[in-house]
């Protein structure tokens, strides 16, 4: 995100509404060496301030993320832009986590050099994932007030040292535990000149609509899948949950692999965790069930 850009945008709002650095402080019990920070574009706010700032400003959470007034008519578009810059500010913060790292081990002695060689080949974890976003870091609290359905987006990061053709999403769907439609419902072709090999992946879903979107996030660009259906001509349920990977996943290219379930009934779901549903292939005897699987190839 454009740290500057954002600043100018928050001065501006507040000299409009004649307010001084000092009273939009006191209004959010913070000091005016705060809002000078963020004004002068050195840092942003905490994320819990961002919907009070907003409301004091006058504007919305995707305005004040692009740091500029949005028509009506592109808010959708911009959001989904203001989603994808969240991630790629993440990225960053890791490449230069990375070479503090390196600098960190060029100085250090050859025997611990040759210790944590050890160490790290012994408790690595794999080199090519996919994990989840934890529900309470800084990325998945701004998507979810950036979603038009807070609560219903799920993000995951993945990590590809080795080249592929595509990424490809599956949807399966069970009523009362038989399986009643397996399909491909999108295909993204990688392009390792993009820096597609990392990136991340939003799914966000509209239960109401039972519709899912698809965003696959990397670093020069992104792609975007909508209006996929799932539990057409569905509506006899009232209770819903979702499940998802919990941790750090191995890629197993050219095979499918559950990412996250969906979970419908009329009075009531049952739910176990990921992978023991694609281990010991239970399925569960829910009025219905959607699981959304992954492969690269």
């Amino acid at each position: 995100m454009d740290l500057i850009k954002i600043g100018k945008y928050i001065a501006a709002k507040r000299k409009a509404l004649g307010l001084t650095q000092k009273q939009l402080a006191e209004k959010l019990n913070m000091s005016d060496k705060s809002v000078s920070k963020w004004e002068r574009g050195i840092c942003l706010p905490d994320v819990i301030v961002y919907l009070e700032l907003c409301k004091i400003l006058g504007i919305s959470i995707n305005e004040f993320l692009a740091g500029e007034d949005i028509p009506k008519e592109t808010i959708e578009q911009k959001a989904e832009e203001n989603i994808i810059q969240i991630t790629k500010d993440n990225k960053n913060k890791q490449k230069y986590l990375k070479k503090i790292i390196r600098l960190l081990i060029v100085m250090l002695v050859v025997f611990i050099f040759i210790t944590s060689i050890f160490i790290y080949q012994k408790l690595t974890q794999p080199q090519n994932y996919i994990e989840p976003y934890l529900e309470k870091s800084t990325e998945m609290q701004t998507a979810n007030m950036l979603s038009s359905h807070p609560g219903n987006i799920l993000l995951f990061h993945y990590n590809s040292k080795k080249n592929y053709d595509s990424l490809t999403m599956y949807l399966t769907q069970y009523q009362k535990g038989k399986k009643i439609s397996d399909k491909e419902i999108c295909t993204f072709y990688n392009n390792p000149s993009k820096g597609t090999n990392t990136g991340n992946i939003a799914l966000v879903v509209d239960y109401e609509a039972s519709t899912l979107k698809i965003i696959d996030a990397f670093e020069d660009g992104y792609y975007v899948a909508e209006g996929i259906s799932f539990l057409e001509n569905i509506s006899n349920y009232d209770v819903w949950d979702y499940d998802k990977i919990e941790e750090k996943t191995s890629i197993k290219y050219s095979k499918k692999q559950m990412l996250a379930a969906l979970f419908y009934g009329k009075e009531g779901v049952s739910t176990i965790p990921i992978e023991e549903l694609e281990k010991k292939d239970t399925k569960l005897k829910n009025d219905y069930m959607c699981i959304l699987s992954f492969k690269f190839k």
